[in-house]
C-alpha cells in the first residue's frame, strides 16, 4: 500500500482543515477526503484527481467519509471527476448524513456510483 497525505488529521471536526490522503489500496486508487469540500478547498482536490487519473487506475474511490460539509462546489467537482475518468471506473463513498443528504437532494445518488462504505466501494465488481 503506498499513501502520500496532503495535510490535516484523520478525524476533522466542524471548520477542520482540508486534507486528502491517496492510497493504492489491491486493484484501486483511493482518495480519502476529510474536513470541508468547498469552492476554496476543490481546487486542491482537483489537480489531485487529475494527477491520479493520469496515472490511468482501473478504480478510483473518492472517499467523503471524513467530509464534514459538501457544497455545491465539492459536488460539482465530483462530476468532473467522473468526466475525467475516462476507462476508470468512479466509485464514491459518502456515508454521513453531511455528505449523503446533498448527495440525495441533488440526485447525485443516481449519477454517481455511491457505497455506504469504503469496504463495499473496494469490492470487485
Amino acid at each position: 500500500m503506498k499513501a502520500m497525505q496532503s495535510s490535516g488529521g484523520p478525524q476533522p471536526g466542524p471548520g477542520a482543515p482540508f486534507a486528502v490522503t491517496v492510497q493504492e489500496r489491491e486493484a484501486a486508487v483511493v482518495v480519502h477526503t476529510s474536513g470541508e469540500l468547498d469552492a476554496s478547498t476543490v481546487p486542491r482536490l482537483r489537480a489531485i484527481m487529475r494527477g491520479v487519473l493520469s496515472g490511468a487506475p482501473a478504480v478510483l474511490v473518492v472517499d467523503l467519509s471524513g467530509v464534514t460539509f459538501l457544497g455545491s462546489a465539492g459536488m460539482h467537482v465530483l462530476l468532473e471527476i467522473q468526466d475525467l475518468a475516462g476507462n476508470t471506473e468512479l466509485r464514491v463513498v459518502a456515508e454521513a448524513h453531511g455528505t449523503v443528504k446533498p448527495l440525495c437532494l441533488t440526485r447525485l445518488v443516481d449519477v454517481l456510483d455511491v457505497y455506504p462504505t469504503l469496504a463495499q466501494a473496494l469490492r470487485p465488481a
